[in-house]
């Protein structure tokens, strides 16, 4: 039996042995800022699930577009067996047929309701231990901070909690709910309002998650994709400070930005960007009149949305001088983690479920013209860059154009990562590399796709209908990753017995990452392309970003 199956078979022993435990749990109501709650069983014995759990007043009303309010007190004991709605969006967002629908979405008992009743919490819990508590992961989804919710399929949490952690989904408003600003908001939050809602579930989860027998002073923050620039946010927000001590970066954008040019707009900015297209298409409506109108209001008309998209979830949040500083978001200055351990790291193929498809094309001069003015002339000809990414064909140049972006975020995250542990001695740097293609649906187009990465962390892969046919070396991955995972939650460090050794990230490495290949996982500091012609992708990207971001140390 090799190390994984033995895993494999110790967490199925496990589970059967705190069966009549859970039982316990479920029918306990435990206390909590505003009431009680019950949570119910999840599908691993020991686990308990509490859904839909408020950590703020609903932002309703007159609460419309303020910082989150206190949570409601509510009588009796709340029922916690439905998941919550999920924050405002765009239903058309992912239709069916589309891939992530068929991936995430397929299934309407697992898609909630839009609403602006939305900031809630899901809590994987599992048995109280007799002493000490449990450290916690507080996971922020994505979706572009467009759309996504924390009750998705991926996100069932409860073989990564059966390890001993505590994992907490959190929401967050979204778009224009989330993001927006005009004048008079004054210091209610205008732009960051999502952000502040993210700080909320942090501040909720320091105060309350000790009776779930969690640890609020060993607290993990992760997040993917848009979730993922959440996360640094939160590391960079005076707010957050002292109410975690570890973050996860999934598909980041890691923390590099160029000399002088932060990675957010001003609050001034966006306001001005914003207030003549929120006049134009409501004429003379103050901000009290739009506070009044219903939430459906503002995404009744498609036409107009990506207008209003532009000048809210798209320009991200701001710096106001409270949530973030011209100071406070430059993670890159000495010192900037301050003790925070940290995990980032980026998928093979990030950009074909995103904005690809098998049949798509592009044109061979189109590709050659768009990176040959990104990286300019000399990088392009010292590289051979034609040569790194041959196309013969349409099909060709579209799939290399989508493989030569994925590329430039590996090696951003590699800089990001040696970089890090330069500047922070104190904190404990991993950088990963996931590259282990999905079974079925054109996995020789998709491979490992944007987020994919998140059914192998969350060990939420299962044999039901509707997800995909997953074979044995899948579940053994997702055993290793959530393994991993875990081990980081616990102490800053996912290395462990029987796991390969993930070395942290320095430039005495060469930037060295953890890469999660297609039948196996092991450490590296060379080039994924190691001993082929396209080897020195990795030398091309390196050369253009240290060049790019100012880097000369």
């Amino acid at each position: 039996m090799n190390k994984l199956s033995r895993m494999l078979s110790v967490a199925a022993l496990a589970g059967l042995i705190v069966s009549s435990a859970a039982a316990e749990i479920a029918d306990s109501p435990i206390s909590i800022e505003g009431g009680k709650i019950v949570g119910g069983p999840s599908d691993v014995a020991g686990v308990t699930i509490y859904k839909a759990v408020p950590f703020a007043a609903p932002p309703v009303g007159a609460d419309r577009w303020k910082a989150p309010q206190p949570v409601v007190p509510w009588s009796g004991i709340r029922d916690s067996s439905a998941w919550p709605n999920r924050c405002y969006q765009l239903a058309s967002a992912n239709p069916p047929g589309s891939f992530y629908f068929n991936e995430y979405y397929w299934d309407p008992s697992k898609d909630p309701r839009d609403s602006e009743d939305c900031l809630y919490l899901n809590i994987w819990a599992p048995t109280k231990p007799a002493t000490g508590a449990l450290p916690v992961m507080v996971y922020y989804h994505g979706g572009g901070n467009r759309h996504g919710n924390n009750s998705e399929v991926e996100f069932n949490a409860s073989r990564l909690a059966a390890k001993g952690i505590i994992v907490v989904s959190a929401a967050y408003r979204l778009n224009i709910m989330g993001f927006l600003a005009l004048p008079g908001m004054g210091e209610q939050g205008a732009g960051n309002f999502a952000i502040l809602d993210a700080v909320e579930a942090l501040k909720w989860v320091n105060k309350n998650i000790g009776a779930f027998g969690g640890d609020p002073g060993r607290v993990t923050i992760a997040g993917q994709s848009a979730g993922s620039r959440n996360v640094r946010s939160i590391l960079s927000t005076p707010l957050a400070k002292g109410l975690f001590q570890r973050a996860i970066m999934h598909s980041s954008p890691t923390v590099m930005a160029q000399p002088g040019k932060p990675n957010y707009l001003t609050l001034a900015d966006k306001t001005n960007a914003a207030a003549p297209v929120f006049q134009k298409y409501f004429p003379g409506k103050s901000l009290d009149d739009l506070r009044k109108l219903p939430a459906e209001e503002f995404y009744r008309d498609p036409a107009r949305i990506d207008e209003m998209y532009a000048v809210t979830s798209n320009m991200y949040a701001v710096i106001d001088g409270t949530v973030l500083t011209a100071d406070s978001v430059d993670l890159l200055k000495e010192g900037a983690l301050n003790g925070i351990d940290v995990i980032v790291g980026t998928v093979a193929d990030e950009r074909t479920a995103l904005d690809g498809a098998p049949d798509k094309v592009m044109e061979i001069p189109a590709f050659h013209a768009y990176w040959k003015k990104l990286l300019g002339e000399a990088l392009y000809t010292k590289y051979a860059f034609e040569k790194l990414y041959p196309a013969s064909t349409p099909r060709d140049a579209y799939r290399q154009h989508l493989k030569a972006q994925a590329d430039l975020l590996l090696e951003q995250n590699r800089i990001a990562g040696a970089l890090l542990t330069a500047r922070n001695p104190s904190s404990k740097v991993y950088v990963y590399y996931f590259d282990h293609p999905t079974p079925g649906r054109d996995r020789e187009f998709y491979g490992a796709w944007h987020s994919s990465d998140l059914w192998y962390t969350f060990n939420s892969l299962r044999n039901e209908p509707g997800q995909r046919q997953w074979a044995p070396y899948d579940f053994e991955l997702a055993e290793q990753a959530s393994t991993m995972w875990a081990n980081f939650v616990k102490a800053g460090d996912p290395n462990g017995v029987g796991l390969p050794t993930w070395p942290r990230s320095s430039r005495a490495n060469d930037g060295a990452y953890l890469s999660f290949a297609e039948t196996s996982t092991s450490a590296t500091s060379a080039s994924p392309y190691l001993g082929t012609s396209a080897e020195r992708r990795n030398a091309l990207f390196h050369d253009y970003e240290m060049t790019f971001y100012g880097i000369n140390e």
